[in-house]
């Protein structure tokens, strides 16, 4: 079996004659964009809870609940 040479320049997954190349590489782009999402709204969601714990925690030391 010869490997057959690819018709572009651009050796890039995305645009490979392989369907398998391409679809991995859609699969892999899935997988990291929605990791870069989530650790987005995690550290988001982080930042406001610390934020709503300090400011009770201040409101208490203040008496107002």
């Amino acid at each position: 079996m010869t490997k057959k040479k690819d018709t572009y320049s651009y050796q890039g997954w995305l645009i490979s004659d392989s369907f398998i190349k391409r679809s991995m590489a859609s699969v892999g782009y899935h997988i990291m964009g929605s990791l870069f999402i989530w650790l987005g709204l995690l550290l988001f969601a982080l930042v406001v809870g610390g934020v709503i714990g300090i400011v009770m925690v201040t409101l208490d030391r203040m008496g107002i609940f």
